[in-house]
Order: structure tokens, then sequence, then C-alpha cells
């Protein structure tokens, strides 16, 4: 369909001498137990997550992380998700233990040698389980997998998985106004996710 087709909006200059302001952050609605569930899911279907090659070196995704604040990137050929790495693996002796085993040089590392496998021990929630669920469902299914964060997905017509968003208990525990438990240590996939909301 051609521009020409739609009507123009009204449009103006902007006044010297008038100031801009910068929008005031947004503040997150009150959530309680009660509240619906995609109420504090990190929904990736509006949030695009942050995503890197599997043959990316780790100096590329330190420099994404830091632009992005994020302190974990999915691993993804453009379409699958393959795995997902984290500042522990970039960074510090992790990455220099993985070298010394491989029989290489640090800077020869590319980020699918330090990623945690998807199939590492993934907990997964599906959407449709999600939809009519509350707040206090979730925070009691993460507490009973003794997981700080759970993924959900949905399915496709070729019945795939479909990475819908994240569940991460420290955010959800800080929306319902409480402390969140700093203590877990991740050893999974899914537990990584947790380093998000932290």
């Amino acid at each position: 369909m051609p521009d020409s087709y739609f009507k123009l909006l009204p449009w103006t200059r902007l006044r010297r001498g008038v100031p801009c302001y910068l929008p005031k952050p947004a503040s997150r609605p009150s959530v309680d137990v009660n509240s619906p569930a995609l109420e504090v899911m990190i929904d990736f279907r509006r949030l695009t997550p942050v995503t890197i090659a599997r043959d990316a070196s780790l100096d590329e995704a330190n420099r994404v992380m830091t632009l992005c604040k994020a302190h974990y990137l999915l691993v993804s050929d453009g379409q699958q998700l393959l795995g997902i790495v984290t500042e522990a693996g970039t960074r510090g002796h992790r990455p220099l233990a993985t070298a010394h085993a491989k029989g290489i040089r640090p800077g020869e590392l590319v980020v699918g040698d330090v990623m945690i496998n998807k199939h590492d021990d993934a907990e997964v929630m599906h959407l449709k389980d999600v939809v009519g669920a509350k707040v206090g469902n979730v925070v009691a299914t993460l507490k009973e997998l003794a997981t700080p964060n759970c993924l959900v997905v949905e399915h496709d017509e070729n019945d795939n998985h479909v990475l819908c968003g994240v569940f991460l208990l420290a955010q959800i525990e800080r929306q319902l106004g409480r402390d969140p438990q700093t203590d877990e240590v991740a050893h999974t996939f899914s537990q990584v996710v947790s380093s998000l909301g932290r």
C-alpha cells in the first residue's frame, strides 16, 4: 500500500527556549499474590530478549552485556534458543579454566565454549497454564521447584517450543514488597537467568 494512501499527521517544531523534559520512569503497578501471573512475567513477546551468536567472542559478549546492562545473554542462531551465557562464564577464572581444559588461549574462546546448554535441566511452565494463574501460584511453584526462576513457553503449530518469557522470583518478591532471597546458587540453565532480577 503506497504511503500516499495515508493521511498525514499534524506536526510542528520544538520551540527554541522552551524546555523539553525526559519522561518520568513508569512505575510498576503494585501487585499482590492474587494478581494475574502475567503481570509479573518478563514477556519476551513485548520485550525482545538480548541474544548473541554461538561463535561471538567473549569480548563481544561482555560488550553487549555492558551496553544492555544485562547479566546474561540468550545464545541463538537467529531462530532457535541454543543456550545462555552469563557474566560469570565470560569473565574471571571460569573462562581461564575453560581455555586451559580445551588447550587453547583464553582469547580464542567463543560464546559456545562457555555457554550453558539449553538442555541442561531447564524447567519450564506453559503459557496456557500461566494465563489463568495468580502470582501466588507462580511463587509457590518456584519454591516447590527450589529454583529462583522459570522459563515460560508455548507451542507452535508444529508442536515446537516457543520462548515467551521468564518468571524471576527475586523480582516478584520485590514487586510484592518483600526482601528477595539472595543466597541461591545458580547451577542449571534455568537458574542462571535469575541474575537479571538481582
